[in-house]
């Protein structure tokens, strides 16, 4: 199956795995980066304590954990100087017989037994003349079949196929003429004696740099023994540093606190690589005669070391190039960030890697060994191959059946010893079938009116079993909010003082689902606890220390049976929040105000009240809140009193009264629904003061609270069960108490 138009480039080098994808752009011509990664290894791998192959392993799970390769091609790179290239040029020769030629130099050009070695070839230039190749030079490129496969050897163990296995000179040979060439020179008229200008690219990995020279269709390389580590092991030598200090040393020299006594440190190695380089450059115009040198460009992470370029322009009087982005190569979004463009020359090899993927190469050979590829291509066509031969046996076992059937055929006028044709038998039989089959259509007939029975009785039966719906939810709590029924007509204040109202105004209702109710009760159960305390300002206010602490005790006795048992499971948390004005002086002094007058009126009916009155139960319709599902009432928020001035206009009905005085609908019971958005008054007592067309200001305390509880939804079979069984414990809990009560009388006596 044809893999998709995306190429990773891998790239596992010394110091660091580099990786790069590639695709090609809608209009089939740029090519796009949209992925990389860049990880460094915690050592050089050619250090003497390193463990090369697990940390190559690690490296390459890493990048597996959060890239994915499935789908996509993968290209690998292998160090120049684990490879051999050789050149030769043919003599002008038919181009049919040019790969005979060519298998005879690989005996003559590589000195190690030809099966011990993979390897490729490419024609690099030459014209075709009367179908013979002339002026043309053939490149040869191999690797001994042992590094190959210690090259695969992570892959494979990562379940990686690789597609390309390519030596690292040649993806940057690849990178030079797609990125720095902006026309290669056509090799129709190439003219050896005038070539175009050649460029030298210098790749300078950890431990070798690569030294490539090409015009766009000419190559030649060569490895120098001279990288970034000798640098660092100089410099370590003479500063008599360890090689972590020396490295950082390195990379860091321009903002040390001595830079120059940095570059002397490490100027002989500038020295050797500047002669390797100038000895290397030699050769090649010695070969190449008529070549001229236009530029050198530096790649590798090395080439970054400070004072590099200066040095190599002043010692070999050749422009060097300045590379920080590559020019063709697409996708701002990757290119652009720091962690790629810090690491710009380094990603090279595998920019070429992903430009042979994407057959935008001029360099093709691929030293994968031959026995992998041909296996992967008998692993695609397996399914085929099962595909055909099941669809050959089946063909045959059909004919088989078929002329099986023919052997079971029965002439129609064939009778038994009985005279019983197979004609009329057949006819019995088929007379049985229509009348089985008319018997089925009319059970299927029947079966589908009981059916629709069944459902009527379900919808039937479900209507008295259906969950408690939030109406009824809403007409039990109103039940549960304090009701004056002094407060009639037009509630006119100076009959019952607002201050003096048994009333709660309800601002705002909420409601939030959980699906476990355990969560909302671990983060409210310490609130529920010290709800039962009275606050000190009212304890300090009630003229009565016995009344306080009886007050006290009993919310305190509250609290205990109320337990810590929990609610846990699916449900509901409901939120009231509200404001009430029974806040005078004279009630905070009995303990009726605040925040213990919210507890008198509105949570003791929740935990205690057993008659709240419901639409279902028949006569005995009368149920307590913990029969409905609701749990935990707490007082989650709880303001000091606060001054509020209240304009009332006797004209209004109570209703609309009640928008003056921070509600807009009333709950059933005294309670109301909706929101304020009333202003805040300054005054402390009570009075009026009357203003134009009738309307009266008084000045009260307010108190402002929100309250919430658990709601279990259960339907109206399961409220009914829970009252009997609550009934059921507390005729027990009665039968005992008057157990003991009758057992401490008799011990009296």
């Amino acid at each position: 199956m044809a893999k998709a138009n995306a190429v990773w480039g891998i790239d596992i080098g010394q110091c660091a795995l580099k990786a790069l994808r590639c695709t090609i752009s809608d209009d089939g011509e740029s090519i796009v980066a949209d992925k990389y990664d860049f990880i460094e290894y915690p050592k050089i791998l050619s250090l003497p304590d390193a463990e090369p192959e697990e940390m190559i392993k690690q490296a390459l799970t890493q990048f597996l954990s959060r890239n994915t390769v499935l789908g996509d091609q993968v290209a690998i790179s292998v160090s120049g100087q684990a490879g051999l290239s050789r050149f030769f040029k043919p003599p002008p020769v038919d181009t049919k017989t040019l790969p005979d030629i060519v298998k005879y130099e690989v005996r003559q050009q590589i000195p190690f037994p030809i099966e011990d070695v993979i390897w490729d070839w490419q024609q690099l230039g030459g014209t075709i003349v009367d179908g013979r190749a002339v002026d043309a030079e053939v490149g040869l490129f191999a690797m001994k079949r042992d590094a190959v496969y210690r090259a695969l050897e992570p892959f494979d163990t990562a379940e990686v196929d690789v597609d390309y296995v390519q030596l690292s000179p040649l993806s940057i040979f690849n990178v030079v003429c797609h990125d720095r060439f902006d026309e290669l020179p056509d090799p129709e008229e190439f003219d050896p004696e005038n070539p175009p200008e050649s460029v030298v690219v210098m790749s300078m990995g950890t431990d070798t740099t690569d030294l490539i020279v090409t015009n766009g269709i000419k190559l030649w390389l060569r490895n120098i023994p001279i990288g970034g580590n000798h640098f660092t092991k100089q410099l370590a030598r003479e500063m008599k540093l360890t090689q972590a200090k020396a490295e950082h040393l390195k990379r860091n020299a321009r903002a040390s606190e001595n830079p120059k006594a940095i570059f002397k440190a490490m100027r002989p190695v500038f020295g050797d690589l500047v002669n390797e380089v100038q000895r290397s450059l030699t050769y090649f115009q010695s070969n190449e005669k008529s070549a001229e040198l236009s530029e050198i460009v530096l790649l590798g992470n090395a080439a970054r070391l400070p004072g590099l370029r200066q040095f190599l322009n002043k010692q070999l009087d050749i422009d060097i190039a300045k590379i920080n982005e590559f020019s063709k190569l697409g996708g701002p979004e990757i290119t652009s960030q720091s962690a790629f463009s810090d690491n710009v020359l380094s990603f090279a090899p595998c920019y070429g890697l992903c430009l042979q993927g994407l057959k935008k190469a001029q360099v093709k050979t691929n030293l994968l060994p031959e026995e992998i590829v041909v296996e992967r291509v008998i692993r695609a066509k397996k399914p085929w191959v099962l595909f055909s031969t099941a669809a050959i046996a089946l063909g045959l076992l059909s004919g088989f059946f078929f002329k099986a059937n023919n052997w079971w055929v029965v002439h129609k006028d064939y009778e038994d010893s009985s005279g019983t044709s197979w004609e009329s038998a057949m006819n019995k039989v088929s007379a049985k079938d229509t009348a089985s089959k008319r018997l089925l259509s009319e059970d299927s007939a029947a079966k589908e009116k009981l059916d629709k029975f069944n459902v009527i009785a379900k919808e039937l039966k479900s209507a008295s079993e259906d969950k408690y719906t939030w109406l009824e939810l809403y007409s039990a709590l109103g039940q549960a909010f304090p009701k004056d029924d002094r407060i009639t007509g037009k509630a006119d204040p100076e009959e019952v003082g607002f201050e003096d109202r048994k009333e709660l105004y309800i601002d705002h209702v909420e409601s939030l689902f959980h699906e476990d109710l355990a969560t909302w009760f671990a983060t409210i159960q310490p609130v529920h606890a010290n709800m039962f305390i009275i606050p000190a300002e009212e304890m300090q206010a009630a003229t009565s220390s016995d009344s306080a602490q009886a007050q006290q005790q009993e919310q305190t006795e509250t609290a205990a049976a109320e337990g810590a048992a929990g609610v846990t499971g699916p449900g509901w948390v409901l939120e009231i929040r509200g404001h009430h004005f029974h806040n005078s002086d004279e009630a905070l002094s009995k303990l009726n105000a605040g925040k213990t007058y919210l507890y008198k009126s509105l949570i003791k009916s929740l935990l205690n009240k057993k008659d709240v009155v419901l639409p279902f139960g028949g006569d005995d319709n009368k149920f307590s809140f913990e029969d409905i599902g609701i749990s935990y009432p707490t007082i989650t928020v709880s303001s000091d009193r606060e001054p509020k001035t209240i304009e009332f206009d006797p004209t209004r009905s109570p209703d609309e009264e009640a928008g003056n005085s921070g509600s807009k609908k009333r709950m059933p019971g005294g309670g109301s629904m909706g929101g304020g958005g009333e202003d805040r008054g300054t005054g402390s007592s009570s009075g009026t003061t009357e203003q134009e067309d009738n309307v009266y200001t008084f000045n009260v305390w307010e108190y402002n609270f929100v309250v919430q509880m658990a709601w279990t939804p259960r339907s109206q079979a399961e409220i009914i069960a829970a009252r009997e069984t609550r009934r059921a414990a507390e005729a027990a809990a009665d039968a005992a108490a008057a157990q003991a009560a009758a057992a401490a009388e008799q011990s009296e006596q």
